[in-house]
């Protein structure tokens, strides 16, 4: 094998590569070698060849990437990515690029909660009708409790400005740790119920892990206020779906504001499209034109530290699966 570092950089329809990205990759490593390449044109035989890939592979290709040492995902989420099993080298290094999605998915989650509280998708729904209707029905998001079920970045970031916004906002985290200034109350998932009975707003921010798969269930809808707002930017399996039908449709709870769905696309079907409760986007809240500047931010300081031989950032736990 040559001591030569080759990097594989592999372009999709919502992450790729500039020059500028290049020539700050090549300023950093000056005599490697970077590849760059179409993800679904990638090949068996190309995998085999770098030491770091900077993308999402096809998993089924991992076992031939003999020479991989470091995958850098673009997306937050490491689900299929996780099972060392699927690799060549069990001593692989995973990193995602959490926190580069927190700044639009916030904006996201407040655009979200502000049509709901203001009544602008039924407004929008009267402007194709040239109705002048108005409804009374406001509610004020100052002086409301928000509950963040999943404290990392997207979710400090959501807490953030919730508190700048004058909520009273309460924290679930899997581990209990120094509560964040921008946080009134720090609950374990443990205690999620007391969370759920206290809040207007719910925000789901948890990967898609065994541990959190339907996590709000039928039972802890029962446990919301009626007139509370769930908004899901995580994973669409978080939430028992057909259970969330029945509450949003039986007025067990206000209504949801859903980025996320089980499957995807949510098939023509599904009651969730009808549900004039329901504001819906297809998987667009972490969207935004300057993440690619803060992904290649990420994956350069962790080349830098690759070449030094000191510990990466992002670390992907593959026990607990992000």
């Amino acid at each position: 094998m040559s001591d030569k570092l080759y990097i594989l950089i592999m372009n999709n329809t919502v992450f790729s590569v500039d020059e500028n990205c290049k020539k700050q990759i090549m300023d950093i490593a000056p005599d490697a070698e970077l590849m760059i390449a179409d993800a679904k044109q990638t090949t068996k035989e190309l995998i085999q060849k770098p030491d770091i890939i900077f993308g999402r592979p096809d998993i089924e290709f991992l076992k031939e990437a003999k020479n991989l040492k470091w995958l850098h995902l673009p997306s937050a989420g490491a689900e299929g990515y996780t099972n060392k099993a699927s690799y060549y080298n069990k001593g692989i290094k995973l990193t995602n690029s959490s926190g580069v999605f927190g700044l639009p998915i916030a904006e996201h989650i407040f655009a979200m909660i502000l049509s709901y509280n203001r009544n602008l998708q039924y407004y929008a729904y009267n402007k194709l009708e040239k109705k002048w209707n108005r409804y009374s029905d406001i509610r004020d998001f100052y002086g409301s409790t928000m509950g963040i079920i999943g404290l990392g970045d997207i979710g400090s970031q959501v807490a953030r400005r919730a508190k700048a916004w004058g909520a009273n906002v309460l924290g679930v985290k899997r581990t209990v740790t120094d509560m964040p200034e921008y946080v009134d109350k720090l609950y374990s998932l443990d205690d999620i119920d007391e969370v759920l009975k206290q809040s207007d707003y719910i925000v789901l921010a948890l990967p898609n892990t065994p541990k959190t798969q339907g996590i709000i269930s039928e039972e802890k809808l029962k446990k919301m206020k009626p007139n509370a707002f769930l908004v899901n930017i995580g994973r669409g399996a978080l939430i028992d779906q057909d259970a969330l039908i029945k509450a949003l449709k039986e007025n067990w709870i206000g209504g949801a504001g859903l980025d996320v769905t089980t499957p995807e696309p949510l098939p023509e079907e599904s009651p969730l499209w009808e549900l004039p409760n329901v504001i819906l986007t297809p998987h667009t809240s972490g969207s935004s034109p300057s993440n690619m500047i803060r992904r290649f931010t990420m994956f350069n300081h962790n080349l830098k530290l690759y070449l030094e031989n000191k510990p990466l950032e992002n670390i992907v736990d593959f026990t607990e699966g992000y």
